[in-house]
């Protein structure tokens, strides 16, 4: 076990930037179809079901699933060499998605970014925590997920420019390949901190039974329904991010470097305020009344949704990029905030564990299932819609599950504070 003075303030920072650096990656590599969705249709011949695959439940099937032998991987072993391993394999897929020539080859590629991109969140959120005690936790996780913003805005931003210039594969291999650096620099520089020792938890050295920490998070009331507010989040926001650039493109004949260039900006250093405010506001506000912790992420849902739904109602390109912008900026704010709740409840050889399970539940609703159902929808009200089918498709599934989705944050707020008292019992 590491000595803990080695854990010093600078230490903190530094890891703390590292794994915004990491996220920050992990979400270029993600997000980049989304954006090359128009060129890789019209070089792949794909249809909108198979580019909702690609993009959602190809990628989401391993990210979910591996998520949580990797989460358990991380709560017994070295978190250090977990993560750079992931980092390297996903940076790797995504430098070979550049290289595919058919819908099954583009398939498997993004099969393993999520294979890789699974093992993030897990200990990149049980690091965090072990270096930060609550009343700070979630101002951290809320700068640790601004890599989600800005790694969208390097998307689109770059992804467009390179794909204008010289094509929509080079964007993968350009953007894919620099990962394996950072995969060296987390394996040479990271370190092993003490575990729960920032909550004066006791470590016992091992985790216990899998059964055990998935019933013990599927019983907490706050989890239930925190789980389900951010999947269906998570679902609104990759069905606009993901498919709002095909939607300017078609409705408005947009080209690729116009769209990323008026979105990166707005989504990605708006985005990033989003998080880090959303953090330390939960923050301040739930050392008065923790029910803030489920309150403020349903608040920005709701709002972000209501003008989400509006960006497709319109017939203004420039008032559609502004309305698609502010989803993009409100709803990352429940990323820190229920990372912080996922910490509070977990005890010491669970706070891989416990995000694993729930990135189980959220990814396959809100990464997989979103883009897929869009895809779907769009092509069944083709025949009659045609090049205005994403509209439809978009403008009915936004607003269902984005009030859904506020609603559970709302219930899941009411239990949060007996369910973190319980949870300091258990540790």
């Amino acid at each position: 076990m590491q000595n803990p003075t080695e854990t010093t303030p600078g230490y903190r920072r530094y890891l703390l930037g590292l794994m915004l650096v990491c996220l920050i990656v992990n979400f270029i590599d993600r997000q980049l179809p989304a954006i090359l969705l128009p060129e890789i249709k019209k070089d792949l011949q794909l249809s909108d079901t198979e580019l909702g695959f690609i993009t959602g439940l190809a990628f989401a099937i391993f990210y979910s699933t591996v998520g949580i032998f990797v989460g358990r991987i991380g709560d017994t072993f070295s978190r250090r060499n977990v993560l750079a391993t992931c980092i390297a394999l996903w940076s790797l897929a995504t430098a070979a998605s550049g290289a595919a020539n058919n819908f099954v080859q583009m398939a498997a590629a993004r099969f393993a970014v999520g294979f890789g991109e699974a093992g993030l969140t897990p200990i990149a959120h049980s690091l965090i925590s072990d270096l930060y005690p609550p009343g700070k936790r979630a101002t951290a996780m809320g700068i640790y997920t601004a890599g989600v913003p800005l790694g969208l805005l390097i998307a689109f931003l770059a992804g467009g420019w390179i794909t204008e210039a010289f094509g929509w594969r080079m964007a993968f291999f350009a953007l894919g390949l620099p990962g394996v650096l950072l995969a060296l620099v987390v394996f040479l520089t990271v370190k092993e901190t003490p575990r729960g020792g920032i909550d004066q938890l006791v470590d016992t050295g091992k985790p216990p039974p899998f059964w055990q920490v998935f019933k013990t998070l599927i019983a907490i009331p706050s989890f239930r329904h925190c789980c389900l507010g951010t999947s269906f989040t998570g679902m609104v926001y990759t069905c606009i991010q993901t498919w709002g650039p095909s939607y300017l493109s078609r409705s408005f004949e947009m080209s690729i470097g116009e769209i990323g260039a008026w979105l990166a900006p707005t989504t990605g250093f708006g985005g990033m305020l989003g998080t880090m405010i959303g953090g330390a506001l939960a923050d301040k506000l739930s050392l008065k009344n923790p029910r803030w912790m489920g309150w403020v992420p349903g608040i920005a849902t709701a709002v972000g949704t209501l003008f989400g739904a509006l960006a497709f109602f319109t017939y203004s390109w420039w008032l559609a990029i502004i309305l698609i912008a502010i989803p993009l900026i409100l709803l990352p704010v429940h990323l820190p905030v229920y990372g912080t709740i996922l910490q509070g409840l977990a005890s010491v050889r669970m706070r891989s564990s416990f995000p694993a399970i729930s990135l189980f539940i959220a990814g396959m609703i809100g990464l997989g299932l979103g883009p897929q159902l869009v895809g779907v929808a769009s092509d069944l009200v083709r025949p009659f819609a045609g090049e205005e089918s994403l509209r439809y498709a978009l403008a009915i599934i936004v607003p269902v599950f984005g009030v859904w989705a506020a609603l559970h944050f709302y219930w899941g707020g009411k239990y949060i504070a007996a369910d973190f008292a319980k949870a300091r019992e258990r540790g």
